[in-house]
């Protein structure tokens, strides 16, 4: 059987119980007003305020002559011109003696002592794999260099360096970064 909502008949409409809590609050409020205004205006119906008696008093005039203000002789002291001007104009400022700057030259073939390690390994073969790599993206001096440890175990440290200057080292750990290598700086 096939239902037409559209012609549903309509329910009886309740009013939700917030707008009847509103009515009647609004509606005791009013009733609690009108309660205190005529309990207020029933206590006293003759209540008048009473002004205090005005008292005229006569003026007395009294004339006083002012006495006369005799100059005093005193002796003027100058104050001193601060102005920005004057005072500069009175002061000398010697500076403090310093010893002339003299540029140090650069020597172009000297090289830090820092080289990068890139990274240790057990097997040869990787360290000489991650050379070959390394030299692929230019960096230059990359050397693999073979440790022993106390216990006996044999390392393959992987190095780069050392470098004409420091920027040159800064842009091989750019380099090394960007390839997911943390390399640790180490004096020679």
């Amino acid at each position: 059987m096939i239902r037409d909502y559209a012609k549903e008949p309509k329910v009886d409409i309740v009013v939700p119980r917030q707008r009847r809590f509103a009515i009647v609050l609004v509606v005791s409020a009013l009733a609690l007003t009108t309660l205190l205004i005529i309990v207020l205006s029933s206590l006293n119906p003759d209540h008048i305020i009473e002004e205090p008696p005005v008292v005229q008093i006569n003026p007395v005039v009294l004339k006083v002559k002012p006495e006369p203000v005799k100059p005093t002789l005193t002796d003027k002291t100058t104050t001193p011109d601060f102005t920005y001007s004057v005072i500069l104009k009175q002061t000398e400022v010697k500076p403090a003696h310093v010893k002339v700057y003299e540029s140090t030259p650069k020597d172009p073939t000297k090289k830090t002592n820092h080289v990068l390690q890139v990274a240790s390994f057990k097997s040869e073969l990787d360290a000489k794999e991650l050379q070959k790599r390394l030299i692929k993206k230019k960096l230059t001096n990359v050397q693999v260099t073979q440790s022993s440890t106390d216990s006996g175990s044999v390392w393959f440290r992987v190095m780069v360096g050392p470098f004409q200057n420091r920027s040159m080292l800064n842009k091989a750990q750019d380099v090394l970064v960007q390839m997911n290598f943390s390399p640790l700086e180490r004096k020679r």
